[in-house]
């Protein structure tokens, strides 16, 4: 937990520059045109460009990705507990731009997950054992989940371009319809992510975004183990502006 949050802290980090940077930039472009245009007209004016995102855009797309591993890069599962794993989830997304120039745009992003999909999960079997107690033992298989990620923050740089290089950090929570990742660790689990991607607008008011994101899920010390279970999750998805 406290790995990812160190990541998500530098990117945190990064996003704020970039934020100064936009508003430092923004209050310059806005010293150059007439005092009665808004501010969404003079950057369309000062670029001419159809792939601009505007201060109050609102995106509405869908996405899906899948992570092949589990990873312990940054603490989290053992080598033998994160073995085996894999991790899908498919999202819908809205998102407002809050601030935009020609070089960047700030937005608020809010992911709704009907599918979290958590496979080669070790989940607990309690069994009777010879003695008249009861042994607990574990093994793998998929657990389903859903949720929500709506502490969502993305800075597009590029503004003026079709192709536009992004940062995104988010935060929500899940829910399982069994412990995960390990047979004590509860079904709720509290999510963070970290990552970076392309937006690729192929029209004015579309965009596929290709991106890969640090996933990361552990239940905050709510109950049993908090270690969490940390991916890399490659994503692809397509988004309509208006």
């Amino acid at each position: 937990m406290r790995s990812s949050l160190r990541v998500a802290a530098v990117i945190l980090f990064m996003m704020t520059v970039s934020i100064i940077e936009i508003r430092a930039q923004g209050a310059d472009n806005n010293a150059s045109v007439n005092s009665n245009s808004s501010e969404n007209a003079a950057s369309q004016t000062a670029s001419g460009s159809p792939y601009l995102l505007k201060k109050g855009d609102n995106e509405f797309g869908i996405w899906g990705g899948m992570a092949f591993k589990a990873t312990t890069i940054f603490g989290g599962l053992r080598e033998d507990e994160a073995r085996g794993r894999k991790f899908v989830v498919a999202a819908f997304r809205y998102g407002r731009t809050l601030f935009a120039n020609r070089s960047a745009a700030l937005q608020y992003t809010l992911d709704a997950i009907p599918l979290a999909l958590a496979t080669g999960n070790l989940v607990g079997n309690v069994q009777p054992a010879p003695n008249g107690s009861f042994a607990t033992t574990a093994r793998r298989e998929s657990t389903y989940g859903a949720g929500v990620t709506p502490l969502g923050l993305q800075v597009d740089f590029r503004n003026e371009h079709h192709i536009k290089p992004f940062l995104h950090v988010n935060g929500g929570l899940l829910v399982f319809t069994k412990p995960v990742p390990l047979p004590d660790s509860g079904k709720f689990s509290y999510v963070g992510e970290a990552g970076t991607g392309l937006r690729i607008f192929t029209s004015d008011r579309r965009a596929v975004t290709l991106g890969v994101r640090f996933h990361h899920i552990s239940n905050g010390n709510r109950s049993g183990s908090n270690r969490g279970l940390n991916e890399f999750v490659i994503y692809a998805g397509f988004s309509i502006f208006k």
